[in-house]
């Protein structure tokens, strides 16, 4: 569930507290987690944990918004990369090692997936293929890096652009490795964040939820038609998902 779920489960908490002080000297529940300075200690520390967690979420899309940016144009320039290897008079079997880093780099296969044979029903011959799941940016970036180990090994390979030498290539894997690099550390904030947030809202027996559902048991005590139940019956307190 997104953020609101979480920020629903405080919303309704708060109006629960409003509504137990409201009532004055009838809300008188045996049990401390319902005690006011309790249900206030739970708002003091839930306020702050969700937005914490919000203003970790942005540093952590920006760096994935640049990472995403910065591998968008890499396989275009691979491309360029192969057609000026091949330009360069180099041996052919240099030039197919190149293209079959140059696959990996773009997660393509150098023949089509084998298809399941529909006149083979009882034998599924497409799990046969080796996944092309390998697309993570730090596997890209290790393919580019053993493109990069090849094309400095030739020395024919010496191109005028200035975007497709060895220097620039290498570059290039630096940034990709520091923008992957900081993906990486702002999730990590981020999801050390939700576990402390995740703390204070859902801890058995005792986080936000929790107290809130003993809030209804206790209130549900005082008569399905009271008032006060009439007032609350709506509040409900869920267990959400942890992101």
């Amino acid at each position: 569930m997104s953020e609101q779920g979480h920020a629903k489960n405080l919303e309704y908490f708060k109006t629960a507290r409003g509504y137990a002080v409201s009532w004055g000297a009838k809300y008188a529940p045996s049990n401390q987690l319902l005690l006011e300075a309790n249900l206030n200690s739970i708002i003091a520390a839930a306020e702050p944990a969700l937005d914490e967690v919000t203003d970790a979420k942005t540093p952590y899309r920006n760096a994935t918004a640049a990472a995403q940016d910065a591998f968008d144009p890499l396989s275009e320039l691979i491309t360029r990369v192969i057609n000026s290897l091949k330009s360069s008079g180099v041996a052919a079997s240099v030039v197919e090692d190149a293209k079959t880093y140059s696959r990996k780099i773009k997660g393509q296969r150098k023949k089509p997936r084998p298809q399941d044979d529909p006149n083979s029903p009882d034998f599924d011959e497409s799990p046969k293929a080796n996944s092309v799941s390998q697309m993570s940016r730090t596997q890209r970036i290790e393919f580019l890096d053993q493109l990069i180990s090849l094309l400095e090994s030739q020395v024919l390979y010496n191109p005028n652009e200035i975007d497709l030498k060895t220097t620039t290539l290498a570059a290039l894997s630096a940034d990709l490795k520091a923008k992957v690099d900081a993906v990486q550390t702002t999730f990590i904030a981020l999801s050390n964040k939700r576990a402390a947030r995740n703390a204070i809202f859902y801890a058995k027996g005792t986080g936000l939820v929790a107290v809130g559902n003993l809030f209804r048991s206790y209130v549900v005590s005082f008569g399905t038609k009271s008032p006060e139940w009439l007032q609350v019956k709506d509040l409900e307190f869920k267990v959400i998902g942890r992101k």
